[in-house]
This record gives structure tokens, C-alpha cells and sequence, in this order.
């Protein structure tokens, strides 16, 4: 019987020199997906956020600007309105000439306008959320000739303020 000098194969210790590294490398790569993923979802949570803001000051922001009258209330009025903007009637189906904007119950941010419900009478209508994320405060002062919008809204126990100016054509009354 010969005995071979030269046989192929690996050690014991090289074996587990290898299953460390793979190890390591597994946990590494498993962190950096984990790591990933609350970035995504934290970012994509931020990305709402800031969408829904957009939403809001999108809607605001044209009636604000050909307002002929705009009533900002020191707390919610009794139907729960913030700010009233009238303006000339726009005709739609039916013509409206105001809209107002507060938060319901629940955070939830709302407008609503003044319909036409017969020739030259006209009604607040029912209130219509668009945004998916609560509302926390909502506040509408003027300085200088701005109307300035504070809103503060919340998303995973996390609070984020958002203020925004404009100029009306009118002054506030």
C-alpha cells in the first residue's frame, strides 16, 4: 500500500476560516438590507408628508389669491371651519363663491364650499378630506399684508411643522 503525500483537500481549520468569513459577509449583507429598508420606509413616510402638504397649499393657495372677503376665526367656528375665503362665483355644477378649510375630529384636514342651492342663495356644503395624514393644528393669521398658514401634521408619533405665505389680492377683514 502507497501513501500519497500530496493529497487533495481542505484542512479543518481552513473550513471554518471560511465559514467565519461567509458568516460575517452574511451578517454585514443582512444588515445592510435591514438598514435599507428603514431608510425606504422612512423616506417614503417623509414623501407622503410632504405630498400631502403640497396637496393642501395647492387647494389653498388659488382662493386664497382672488379672495374678496377672507374670515379667519381665533378657534374653529361651529361648523368647524379655521378660514373662509368668498370669492366671485365660479360657475360649476352647481356655482359656488366661498370655501372654507379646518380639521375634523380625528385629524383629518377638510375644505368645503359654498354651493348655490337656488338663484342667489347659497349654503356651506358637506365637508371633503383629501389627504391621507392627520393634521394635528391648523392655523391662518395675517401680517404685513401675508396670510400665513401653520400646519403641523403627524406621522409615526412624529411631529413636522409646515408654515406658508401669500399674498392675497385683498386685505383680510
Amino acid at each position: 500500500m502507497r501513501i500519497l503525500k500530496s493529497e487533495k483537500g481542505f484542512s479543518l481549520v481552513e473550513l471554518l476560516l471560511v465559514l467565519g468569513i461567509m458568516s460575517l459577509l452574511t451578517s454585514d449583507i443582512y444588515s445592510f438590507l435591514i438598514n435599507s429598508w428603514i431608510v425606504f420606509n422612512f423616506n417614503t413616510q417623509k414623501i407622503n408628508l410632504q405630498k400631502d402638504h403640497s396637496a393642501i397649499v395647492d387647494r389653498m393657495a388659488p382662493y386664497i389669491r382672488m379672495a374678496n372677503n377672507i374670515t379667519i376665526y381665533d378657534s374653529y367656528d361651529s361648523n368647524g371651519d379655521k378660514v373662509r375665503l368668498e370669492f366671485s362665483t365660479i360657475s360649476d355644477s352647481p356655482p359656488y363663491n366661498g370655501i372654507g378649510f379646518g380639521i375634523k375630529s380625528g385629524g383629518e384636514f377638510y375644505y368645503r364650499k359654498r354651493r348655490e342651492t337656488s338663484p342667489g342663495n347659497f349654503e356651506w356644503g358637506n365637508r371633503m378630506t383629501f389627504i391621507n395624514s392627520k393634521v394635528n393644528s391648523f392655523d391662518v393669521s395675517q401680517s404685513d399684508g401675508m396670510l400665513i398658514v401653520t400646519i403641523e401634521m403627524e406621522e409615526d408619533g412624529r411631529a413636522y411643522l409646515f408654515q406658508e405665505k401669500f399674498y392675497p389680492r385683498v386685505p383680510n377683514s
